[in-house]
């Protein structure tokens, strides 16, 4: 088996192309030298114009000359015939060049040759001599290249595969230095992360922050109390809507009272004076409407509601309950107050503000650090076929198994 490194391949490969096929290189090449020699003929042609004419040619007719004689030097001189690099493709261009010199010749002889061509007929024949040979060289190198070189450009094609190699090969390094990168960023982000909820937590612990937790957890409880002592809101609804479309008749019961309460009845036992007589009376006249049977509601809906409102009048708890619950706001206020003062709310706001900031920029970067790990395993997977690929169409080339290293710069 045969190993070589990725940058070393192509140097390998030319030489054993340039060995395995020497004899259709040799003959090639001859032909190169053979053009190489007929266009330097072609030039010095070009001088024994430019000679005669300064003995016969009048000065007007130089100037064509010296334009004639210009001109096709010049497309002489943009012609490459391919020395180092001798494949099918430079002499595919080597090829087009000289069709393109016959036609600028073509060209320029048919403007400026009138003028001066019966001094020159010597000159003009040897042209139209070296021209025909150069022209015969073009053919048969034409030639030789469609019928003899066609699995010598087979061979020298597959170097054409070879940048993409570099090419994911590079991919590969970008990808995984971004990578890297993006990975750093996102420890230093989770750290950041780390030391800032621990900071959070800290904070909470605060022996304000714990008395606060602990009076709206004692607040949210006694909600629940009192809600479940008037938890009729299904009678209070009926009895409204039937006390609003006339159904039934009830002196003295505030409508809009009733609607509120039954959005909010906290708030409306709290706003009320301490011995509740706008409640007090609502439940009076819904127990005397229920007694009576004027609600068109079912029998365990009207006795349970029933029941709720004898034990907020013989229990008398649920006056205790709503003080209790403006206590209860009170010193959450007062807490609230020194929580304010010490500066903790700042502080806990502007953590939550930090965390909420970092949480946002660590999502970008897992998303970034995601994305580029995709692409980092699509060019690896898509260099890892390319190579085994492409060695073995080199191993059918060389008739021997090939191995292609590739370093990589990390």
């Amino acid at each position: 088996m045969i190993e070589k490194e990725l940058e070393e391949f192509e140097d390998f490969y030319k030489k054993q192309v340039n060995s395995q096929f020497f004899k259709i290189k040799k003959f090639t090449n001859k032909f190169l030298q053979d053009t190489r020699e007929n266009l330097i003929s072609i030039k010095v042609c070009l001088d024994h114009f430019l000679e005669t004419g300064k003995e016969k040619i009048e000065q007007k007719a130089q100037k064509s000359l010296n334009f004639f004689s210009d001109r096709i030097r010049k497309e002489i001189d943009e012609i490459q015939i391919p020395d180092e690099e001798v494949n099918y493709d430079t002499i595919s261009e080597l090829l087009k060049s000289i069709k393109k010199l016959f036609n600028s010749i073509n060209e320029i002889a048919k403007k400026s040759l009138p003028k001066f061509h019966k001094e020159v007929q010597a000159e003009i024949k040897e042209l139209n001599y070296l021209t025909r040979k150069l022209g015969k060289k073009q053919a048969q190198l034409d030639e030789f290249m469609r019928k003899k070189y066609t699995e010598v450009r087979e061979a020298e094609n597959l170097l054409k595969k070879l940048p993409k190699l570099f090419q994911l090969k590079d991919n590969i390094e970008h990808a995984k230095a971004d990578l890297d990168e993006f990975e750093a960023e996102l420890e230093e982000r989770n750290t950041v992360q780390e030391n800032l909820n621990s900071k959070l937590i800290n904070l909470e612990k605060n022996e304000l922050f714990k008395k606060f937790e602990a009076k709206k957890e004692e607040l949210f409880q006694l909600q629940i109390s009192i809600n479940d002592e008037i938890g009729f809101k299904k009678a209070l609804k009926k009895f409204r809507f039937e006390l609003e479309k006339g159904i039934i008749h009830v002196p003295n019961v505030d409508t809009t009272y009733i609607r509120d309460f039954i959005k909010n009845p906290i708030k409306k036992l709290v706003n009320e004076s301490k011995d509740l007589p706008k409640f007090t009376s609502l439940m009076v006249q819904l127990r005397h409407s229920l007694e009576e049977n004027k609600l068109s509601l079912k029998s365990d809906t009207k006795q349970k509601t029933i029941e709720q409102i004898n034990a907020i009048f013989e229990e008398k708890s649920l006056q205790a309950n709503i003080e209790k619950y403006l206590q209860i706001k009170e010193s959450i206020k007062e807490i609230e107050k020194k929580i304010e003062e010490e500066g903790l709310t700042q502080k806990l706001e502007d953590l939550k503000n930090q965390i909420s900031s970092n949480t946002i920029k660590l999502e970008h970067v897992k998303v970034d650090y995601d994305r580029k790990n995709k692409d980092y395993t699509r060019y690896l997977s898509a260099l890892k076929t390319e190579r085994e690929e492409f060695q073995n169409l080199i191993a059918e080339v060389l008739k021997e198994e090939l191995k292609i290293n590739i370093t990589f710069s990390f």
